[in-house]
């Protein structure tokens, strides 16, 4: 864990002493892979499948709202939780959804065609048929590449978005609607060609919970890492991290 990490902790720690509590809307939760950590990952993208079975049984408790995949959302004000997975590594399908599947818990997961045209450990393309069949898996787009979406000229963006749709399309069958910003990176020009390409819902990576006004091509997210304990863990789905937005800038207003 990086001294950054504890800082960031010990201030949320502070916000649950002083009893802050966020208000009810839909939270979204931004994981990778659940597994072995990832070589020269600085920052704790894999969780422990101990840890993630912990969580998951938490959210499957109800106590943070309705589980709802990212499409299925109602976004009105109601408390909600999404689980999501961004890239489309292999655990995801071998480690993390047999504890959803048994939970009960609806998941999606956002992929990224060109990473997974690399291997390993991403998933290959019949594994994500596999996952994509998989009751309660709602599949996602992640970008085509992985690139920073907010930094291209409109044409490349273009390309990204509907590029990424088009191929998942392909290989599932089926309309492909929802996706997250590669590396959280989005923007208002971002977001309205992710609605041109036919896109209705895309997660960045702002911490926070979305109440009805919040645009749903730019919904907060908060990420979950291997270094997240249980009261880290319950302290990120309750609201007293969401003080982190502070220091990231939120896209709907770039």
């Amino acid at each position: 864990m990086s001294w950054k990490h504890s800082a960031w902790r010990t201030l949320a720690r502070t916000r649950e002493a002083l009893g802050v509590r966020a208000r009810p809307g839909l939270r979204v939760l931004g994981y990778h892979c659940v597994g072995a950590p990832l070589p020269g990952d600085p920052y704790g993208l894999a969780v422990a499948p101990a840890a993630f079975e912990r969580q998951m049984e938490l959210v499957a408790y109800g106590q943070f709202g309705r589980a709802v995949p990212l499409g299925g959302a109602r976004l009105d004000g109601g408390a909600e939780i999404a689980v999501t997975f961004d890239d489309g590594y292999q655990d995801v399908l071998r480690t993390a959804a047999p504890t959803l599947v048994r939970l009960g818990l609806p998941f999606t997961v956002c992929v990224t065609p060109g990473l997974l045209d690399a291997g390993r450990p991403h998933l290959a393309w019949d594994e994500l048929s596999e996952l994509g069949r998989i009751n309660g898996c709602e599949i996602g787009a992640h970008g085509l590449t992985h690139a920073r979406l907010d930094r291209l000229d409109d044409a490349a963006l273009a390309v990204e978005l509907s590029g990424s749709r088009q191929r998942l399309e392909d290989a599932l069958g089926r309309a492909v609607r929802v996706m997250t910003w590669p590396h959280g990176a989005a923007s208002r020009r971002a977001a309205a060609a992710a609605k041109a390409a036919g896109f209705a819902r895309a997660a960045c990576s702002l911490y926070g919970v979305n109440a009805p006004g919040r645009d749903p091509l730019l919904l907060q997210r908060v990420e979950i890492t291997g270094f997240d304990g249980e009261r880290d863990f319950v302290g990120k789905c309750s609201g007293a991290w969401d003080w982190f937005a502070l220091r990231q800038g939120d896209p709907a207003s770039r």
